[in-house]
């Protein structure tokens, strides 16, 4: 059953892929002006409209929008990524590392923000209504409520300007060539704080949720029948109330990987950190059109496989969930 339940998935996810590639597709080339266009007034020079022809002819442009995709398509499924016409390099070549560098982001920005919030959670849930509840709701509410590129730019004047405790931005330090052991603490040093920045962004969310996930399990019968019958109070809390409370939490951790992406986005662009959101928009400035589109592409697929592994861990959490 749990290999049917996975073709299933697998195969619902075939056509929200083509529905999505579809849509930007056709938005990218209802823009105004044209990619060919675009890469001849960045390099300043002037071309007649025979040789502009000539290079539509040469990347396919000429084709008809159909064909045109269909192509794109196929490339894109054999593992050609394509050129990026703005810097004239193969995509296949530049992306897979900033793609690593965006996932190291995101995941250690996720992990933090999600385990910091069971825990803040759990016991702002088993202490309603008192003075840490109540601060602790305080604070979230606050942290959910600033703008995010405001918070990275204060992180940022503060921890790196101010007190020296931070690099300003990149991944590594300039002029140093570490190795091994070293090579990881530098990158680590780098890290820290644009992923503290990204987990405080989503910790309140997740802190609001498992909060009021577990103020609703504590009062089911089965948690009532736990305490009547003896069961030590953490047992009840750990083993038949946070189980329960963390299916709405999975659920959720995979529907805004899309939204931690979009986030990573302003993130990487104040910290200087030369991941896949950064790309994003300086392709979006460009309008590289095939850089766009194999980013969303592969956006897409990352939140469609998020989403199924979100569905088979709620079938292990929760035995009633049934493949």
């Amino acid at each position: 059953m749990k290999k049917k339940y996975i073709i299933r998935k697998l195969l619902t996810a075939i056509p929200t892929f083509l529905i999505a590639t579809i849509i930007l597709f056709s938005l990218l080339h209802i823009a105004p002006s044209g990619p060919v266009e675009i890469m001849v007034r960045s390099s300043g020079k002037t071309m007649d409209p025979g040789m502009i022809e000539e290079l539509r002819s040469q990347y396919g442009l000429d084709k008809p929008l159909h064909q045109q995709y269909f192509r794109w398509l196929s490339n894109f499924f054999t593992g050609d990524l394509g050129y990026s016409y703005v810097t004239n390099q193969r995509l296949n070549s530049i992306l897979p590392e900033k793609i690593l560098l965006t996932l190291e982001l995101v995941l250690v920005a996720n992990v933090f923000s999600v385990a910091f919030a069971v825990v803040l959670g759990v016991i702002a849930a088993v202490r309603k209504n008192s003075f840490l509840d109540n601060f602790l709701s305080s604070f979230a509410l606050f942290t959910y409520s600033m703008p995010l590129f405001w918070v990275g730019l204060l992180a940022l004047y503060v921890f790196s300007l101010k007190l020296g405790l931070t690099p300003v931005g990149g991944v590594t330090s300039l002029g140093k060539d570490f190795t091994g052991f070293a090579a990881i603490a530098d990158n680590l040093y780098h890290l820290i704080l644009p992923a503290s920045v990204l987990s405080l962004a989503y910790l309140a969310y997740y802190f609001r949720l498992i909060r009021s996930s577990m103020l609703d399990v504590l009062n089911k019968e089965y948690v009532v029948a736990a305490r009547a019958k003896g069961v030590k109070e953490l047992a009840v809390i750990f083993k038949h109330a946070l189980r329960n409370a963390l299916l709405p939490l999975i659920t959720l951790f995979a529907v805004s990987l899309g939204f931690v992406l979009a986030g990573s986005v302003v993130i990487e662009t104040i910290f200087g950190w030369p991941g896949l959101g950064r790309f994003l928009v300086t392709a979006a400035f460009n309008r590289d059109y095939t850089a766009l589109l194999s980013l969303n592409a592969i956006i897409v697929i990352m939140v469609l496989f998020a989403n199924l592994v979100a569905d088979i861990a709620c079938a292990y959490v929760d035995p009633r969930i049934k493949y």
